[in-house]
C-alpha cells in the first residue's frame, strides 16, 4: 500500500458513513476530506495515490480512556478488585523517569494505532506527585507518536489510604496497626492546578492535535476545593473534565461518607456536570442519578472489558442511551484489561447488555457500539465537525481494514462484521489529519523494535526498583478484604 502525507486521493474503498457502506475515492487537501468521489476517476496531479481497493475504510476509532504508564506493568497486576488490584498497578507506577515515560506513551500509541485508533484520552499519573518533567515529556512523545490525543493528568489530594471506605476494625484482627501506605503528604490543590493550567498554556490546542484536560482522579480522592478549581479551570480554559466515577461499590459507599449523599447529586451542586464533563465508568448509580446526567449534557465513558475483569459491576448503557447520554467507549489501562483493541471493546459494549435488557429493541448492538467508538467519542472529545465520520470539510483521520480475510467473507453487513467477526484483524493503513502513521501494519513514527526491547529492560528494572513500594502495599491487603466483606454484609441486612 502506498503512502500518503496531508496531501492524499484514497482510491477504491468500501468507506463506511454512519451506518451503511460506499465505494468511494477520498480526496485528502491540508489534512482534510476536500471531497467524496464515485471510484474510478484519476488521482488528480500532485496527490499521493492511495490503492484502497478490497479495504473497508472506517472513521479513526476513539478511545475515551486510557492510562499510558500502565503500559509499563502490563501483565503485573492479577486479577482482583480495582482497590486491590491498584495496590499491585500503583506500586508498579512509583518514581518514573523521564524515558520511562516517553517509552510508556510510545507503546501505548503503537498499540492503539495498530488497532486503527486515532484519538485518544490519557488519564496521565504519576506517583507520588506531578511533575511538569514528565507532564512535558509526555506531550512530546504523543506529539511524535502522529496522534490526536488529550492529555488529561490526574489531580488528587486526598492519600490514597484515606480514600476507601476503611475503619479501624479492618486493622485490628491482624494486630497491626494502620498501614503508613498511601498515607503521606499530597501536593496542594492550588500547586496542582497551577501545574496544570500552566501545562495547558503550554500545549493545549498545539497542531491541532494535543488537547489538555482538567482531570480529577475521582470525586473521593479529591477535596471540594481541588473539585471546585478543577471545574473552575475547566471553564475558563475550555477544557474537557474528566473523571473516574463510581467505578465499584466502595466508591458509592465512601461518597455517602463523605458528602452524605450520592456521588452525582454531590457533583452536580458543585456545578461539575457540564457538556464537557466525562464520568469515566459510572456504575454504582442512584435513582435519579440518569436524569441528572442527562439534564446536564455530561457524557459516559464505557469501559466494559476493564469493568469485567475487575468485577466492577454493569454501567447502564441501554438506560443511557434511552435518555440521550453520549457513551463514549474506553479500553482503560493496559493492566486492568490488557488490551488497547477497541473494536473488542465495542464487541463487549455491543453484547454484553443483553444479560440485562430483556427487550432486543433496547440492545446496544454492533451499530451502535461502533458509533460510539467513532462519531459519538468524536463528540465527547469535543471533535464534532472535526473528526469521527467521513464527510467533506473533516479532517481526514481514518483507518483502512482489509477485507481479503475470512471475517469479511462473505461481505454482508461491513459493520457488523468488523465490530463481531474481525478479531484482531489489523488495518493495514491509518491515517491522521491525512498523515499516514500506519502503512502495511507498521507504525511510521516509531520505532517498534527498538521500543519492544527497551520497553522489556526497563520493566524489570522498575519492577525490582520498586520491590520494597509493593511490600508496603501488601499491608494493605487484609484491611481491604474485610472492608469488602463489611460493605457487602450491611447492605445484605
Amino acid at each position: 500500500m502506498g503512502g500518503a502525507g496531508a496531501e492524499a486521493w484514497i482510491a477504491g474503498g468500501l468507506c463506511v458513513q454512519d451506518d451503511s457502506a460506499v465505494a468511494l475515492d477520498i480526496e485528502i487537501r491540508n489534512g482534510c476530506i476536500a471531497a467524496l468521489h464515485p471510484p474510478g476517476a484519476p488521482c488528480p496531479p500532485g496527490l499521493q495515490a492511495v490503492d484502497a481497493r478490497r479495504r473497508l475504510v472506517v472513521p479513526g476509532l476513539v478511545n475515551a480512556h486510557v492510562h499510558s504508564p500502565d503500559s509499563l506493568i502490563r501483565g503485573s497486576a492479577p486479577e482482583l478488585p480495582l482497590e486491590l488490584w491498584s495496590l499491585h498497578s500503583a506500586a508498579g507506577r512509583v518514581e518514573r523517569t523521564v524515558e520511562e515515560t516517553i517509552l510508556a506513551v510510545r507503546l501505548t500509541a503503537a498499540e492503539l494505532l495498530r488497532a486503527g485508533v486515532t484519538s485518544v484520552v490519557d488519564h496521565i499519573r504519576f506517583d507520588p506527585a506531578l511533575r511538569p518533567d514528565l507532564l512535558d515529556a509526555v506531550a512530546r512523545a504523543w506529539r511524535d507518536t502522529g496522534m490526536r490525543v488529550v492529555i488529561a493528568p490526574v489531580l488528587a489530594d486526598r492519600p490514597p489510604a484515606e480514600t476507601l471506605p476503611l475503619i479501624d476494625e479492618d486493622f485490628c484482627p491482624s494486630g497491626r496497626p494502620p498501614s503508613g501506605y498511601g498515607r503521606g503528604a499530597m501536593l496542594h490543590w492550588r500547586e496542582q492546578i497551577a501545574l496544570v493550567e500552566e501545562f495547558a498554556a503550554r500545549w493545549h490546542e498545539i497542531d491541532g492535535r494535543i488537547q489538555v484536560a482538567a482531570a480529577p482522579s475521582g470525586p473521593q480522592r479529591c477535596t471540594d476545593d481541588l473539585l471546585r478549581a478543577a471545574g473552575d479551570l475547566s471553564m475558563r480554559r475550555g477544557l474537557l473534565l474528566h473523571m473516574h466515577v463510581l467505578e465499584t461499590r466502595a466508591q458509592r459507599a465512601m461518597a455517602f461518607q463523605l458528602y452524605g449523599r450520592g456521588m452525582i447529586a454531590h457533583l452536580a451542586d458543585l456545578g461539575l456536570l457540564t457538556p464537557r464533563t466525562h464520568l469515566v465508568h459510572a456504575i454504582w448509580l442512584e435513582d435519579g442519578d440518569l436524569d441528572i446526567i442527562a439534564r446536564s449534557g455530561a457524557s459516559v465513558v464505557h469501559n466494559p472489558v476493564s469493568n469485567a475483569k475487575l468485577g466492577s459491576g454493569f454501567c447502564a448503557v441501554p438506560e443511557m442511551v434511552a435518555r440521550g447520554i453520549r457513551v463514549a467507549l474506553g479500553t482503560d489501562s493496559a493492566c486492568c484489561n490488557d488490551s488497547g483493541d477497541l473494536l473488542e471493546t465495542a464487541k463487549w459494549t455491543a453484547l454484553l447488555h443483553n444479560f440485562n435488557e430483556r427487550d432486543p429493541a433496547r440492545w446496544i448492538g454492533p451499530h451502535r457500539a461502533f458509533g460510539m467508538a467513532t462519531r459519538q467519542g468524536a463528540d465527547v472529545l469535543g471533535l464534532a465537525g472535526r473528526a469521527g465520520r467521513i464527510e467533506p470539510g473533516l479532517e481526514a483521520d481514518l483507518a483502512l481494514f482489509p477485507l481479503d480475510h475470512p471475517a469479511f467473507a462473505p461481505l454482508i453487513d461491513p459493520v457488523r462484521q468488523l465490530v463481531l467477526s474481525a478479531g484482531r484483524v489489523a488495518p493495514e493503513a491509518v491515517f491522521v489529519q491525512g498523515r499516514a502513521v500506519v502503512q502495511n501494519g507498521r507504525c511510521t513514527q516509531i520505532d517498534e523494535a527498538t521500543m519492544m526491547q527497551e520497553a522489556q529492560v526497563a520493566a524489570e528494572r522498575r519492577l525490582g526498583a520498586n520491590a520494597a513500594t509493593y511490600a508496603a502495599a501488601s499491608d494493605l491487603v487484609e484491611p481491604i478484604r474485610r472492608m469488602y466483606a463489611r460493605l457487602e454484609s450491611s447492605e445484605g441486612a
